[in-house]
C-alpha cells in the first residue's frame, strides 16, 4: 500500500497548492462565487494534481521489470481520486445549490422535444464535462507515471524538472484553451446537435497517454521496462 499512500499524499499536497493559486484567478471571473463554483474549482485542482502525484509514484511503480501489482495499486488510488472529482462535480453541487443540475436533469433537457438547440447543447456540454472530468484525472495520473519513469530514464535531473513543468503547464493551458474555444465557437453557435464537441476536451490527454502507454506496455510485457532512476 506504499504506492497508494504516496500517491494520495502527493495528490493532497498538490491539490491544496493548485487550489490556493486558482481561487484568486477564479474570483476575477464574471460568474458570481458560490459553493457550487468553489466545488468546481476544487474538483479541477484535484484533477490537475493527479499529474504530479503520478510523477511522485513513478519510481515505486516501475521499481521492478514487471510492475503489475504496484501499477494496479497506483491506478486504484487514481480511480479513488477520480471518484472524488465526480462527487464534487455531479453529486454534491445539486445538494448545496438550487442552480446546479443533476445528471437526470441534464439528460431530460437534452431529450426535451421542442426545446431550443442552445439549451440542449448546453445540457450536453455540462453532462459530458461531468463524465469526462473524472476520466481526465485518471489520464493525468497515467501520464504523470509514464512521464516520470521515462524522464528518469532519459534525462538528467535539471531537465526532468523542466519537462515535468512543461508537460503539466501544457495540459493546463491546452485544456483551458480547448474548453473555452470549443464552448464559445461550437456549443453556443451551432444550430444543431453539438454534443460531440465535449469529446474534444479529452482528446489531448487521451492521445498523450496512449502515445506514452504503447512503448511502456511493450517493454513491460517483455520485462524490459526502464528502471534507471539516478
Amino acid at each position: 500500500m506504499k504506492v497508494a499512500g504516496r500517491f494520495l499524499l502527493a495528490e493532497l499536497v498538490w491539490a491544496t497548492g493548485i487550489f490556493i493559486l486558482m481561487v484568486p484567478v477564479a474570483l476575477l471571473d464574471n460568474d458570481p462565487a458560490s459553493t457550487a463554483r468553489f466545488l468546481q474549482w476544487l474538483a479541477r485542482a484535484v484533477g490537475l494534481a493527479a499529474f504530479p502525484a503520478g510523477i511522485m509514484v513513478a519510481p515505486l511503480v516501475f521499481a521492478r521489470s514487471r510492475p503489475w501489482r504496484p501499477l494496479l495499486l497506483a491506478l486504484a488510488a487514481a480511480s479513488a481520486v477520480s471518484g472524488v472529482v465526480f462527487l464534487m462535480i455531479a453529486v454534491i453541487p445539486p445538494l448545496v445549490s438550487d442552480h446546479a443540475s443533476t445528471i437526470p436533469d441534464l439528460l431530460a433537457r437534452m431529450k426535451t422535444p421542442g426545446g431550443s438547440w442552445e439549451s440542449r447543447n448546453h445540457a450536453a456540454w455540462a453532462l459530458y464535462h461531468t463524465l469526462f472530468a473524472p476520466l481526465n484525472a485518471l489520464l493525468f495520473a497515467a501520464i504523470g507515471m509514464q512521464v516520470g519513469i521515462w524522464a528518469r530514464y532519459a534525462l538528467p535531473l535539471p531537465l526532468r524538472r523542466s519537462l515535468y513543468w512543461a508537460v503539466g503547464l501544457g495540459l493546463l493551458i491546452s485544456g483551458y484553451a480547448v474548453w473555452d474555444t470549443t464552448y464559445e465557437v461550437i456549443v453556443l453557435r451551432t444550430a444543431g446537435d453539438a454534443s460531440f464537441a465535449a469529446f474534444y476536451t479529452v482528446l489531448i490527454p487521451a492521445f498523450l497517454c496512449a502515445g506514452l502507454a504503447l512503448p511502456t506496455l511493450a517493454l513491460t510485457l517483455r520485462g524490459e521496462v526502464p528502471r534507471h532512476t539516478s
